[in-house]
């Protein structure tokens, strides 16, 4: 006897929910034509501009973030030696300033908002990685970011303009897992820089791949400091290990002759496996380490993935590999940032599929002198 009651109740109910339909419908219809007119003019302001601009927001308090931009700033003019992009010469319009996922967003906004930026790359962490995202996906600017290896739990979107431009963690740490696993290593101890950076997710991948296996211990530091400024860390762990078989070393650049100067200074006599991607040649720089270094080779030089010292010139950094498949795939099309991304997401799984069937990474082994 009530079912007449409700009739008011079921209608109301279906009003609404046609109504929410129809708003969402047009909602989408309305931000889906701004995106065309974004991308409309920001095609036509990219093609009149005077430089090829790149945004580049980064927190210049994190040093794998302050490496980063470096190792971009000197990809730039590489690239601007070698007649820039389209013809024009590469620009970094870059804000520092970030601290905080709020104001990640917020100097990413600042830097998108001009129509004449091409693209912006970033972040140099994965933790800013969903709100750069949807900034970037709604001013319609291709976003490339050098250390996001995986995208996974990324919603999707219509029009994605998101490239994880790295090739893939495995084809590293591959190397370095299973060479540890043939060896009679009962700890390892793993030194990671800032946190969501490339070492840490490299250290995290092998990390993961040893647990449940018959070792002694596995044990890691984190450091956000320079490491000749505490290695008691390094130093008490080791003491209190006298088991300790091997290093993964994932830390910054800088660090690298403080890590040499304290394994040689204590005499520890151990494999050292690096992140790194150093050159041979500046590895003997630092003589008397057992170094392990994975080296990948595209397009027959050397990638190193993070940073490559001035007296090298075989190698390149993943920013240059970035700034050359730019180079490459605008000299074959025009730009347009809404089939830019894909054709880069296409180009990073055709430099996977090459590493995977030439299988050219190796585990160069260093000679302890």
């Amino acid at each position: 006897m009530k079912i007449p009651y409700m009739l008011p109740v079921v209608y109301t109910s279906l009003v609404v929910l046609l109504w929410a339909l129809f708003a969402f419908s047009e909602y989408t219809l309305i931000n889906r034509d701004f995106q065309e007119e974004y991308r409309d003019a920001r095609k036509a302001q990219v093609e009149a501009a005077e430089h090829f601009i790149i945004g580049v927001p980064y927190n210049n308090e994190s040093p794998t973030s302050v490496q980063a931009v470096n190792d971009l700033e000197k990809a730039a003019e590489r690239i601007n030696a070698a007649g820039g992009i389209m013809g024009r010469k590469v620009m970094l319009r870059k804000e520092g300033q970030v601290r905080s996922t709020v104001s990640y967003y917020a100097y990413l906004e600042e830097v998108c908002a001009p129509f004449d930026t091409a693209v912006c790359i970033g972040p140099f962490d994965t933790r800013h990685l969903i709100s750069g995202r949807a900034i970037t996906h709604e001013k319609s600017v291709p976003y490339i970011s050098p250390a996001a290896e995986k995208i996974n739990g990324l919603p999707p979107l219509d029009n994605d303009n998101f490239v994880g431009f790295y090739p893939e963690l495995r084809h590293f740490t591959d190397v370095v897992f299973n060479d540890i696993a043939g060896k009679d290593i009962k700890s390892i101890l793993f030194i990671c820089p800032d946190r969501d950076s490339y070492g840490d997710l490299f250290c995290t991948d092998i990390e993961s791949r040893f647990k449940g296996k018959s070792f002694l211990g596995i044990y890691r530091v984190n450091y956000l400091f320079p490491l000749n400024e505490t290695p008691s860390v390094l130093m008490d762990t080791y003491l209190q290990n006298p088991d300790l078989g091997a290093i993964v070393f994932a830390g910054m650049n800088r660090d690298l002759p403080s890590m040499a100067r304290i394994l040689r200074d204590y005499n520890i006599n151990v494999p050292v496996y690096t992140s790194n991607v150093i050159s041979v040649k500046t590895a003997n720089v630092y003589n008397g380490i057992a170094w392990h270094i994975p080296v990948l080779e595209i397009a027959g030089q050397e990638l190193n993935s993070t940073g490559v010292p001035e007296s090298v010139k075989s190698s390149y950094t993943i920013s240059e590999l970035i700034l050359r498949t730019l180079k490459r795939v605008l000299e074959s099309t025009e730009y347009d940032p809404g089939t830019l991304p894909a054709n880069l997401r296409r180009e990073v799984k055709e430099i996977n599929e090459s590493i995977e069937a030439r299988k050219n990474i190796r585990l160069e082994k260093l000679k302890n002198r």
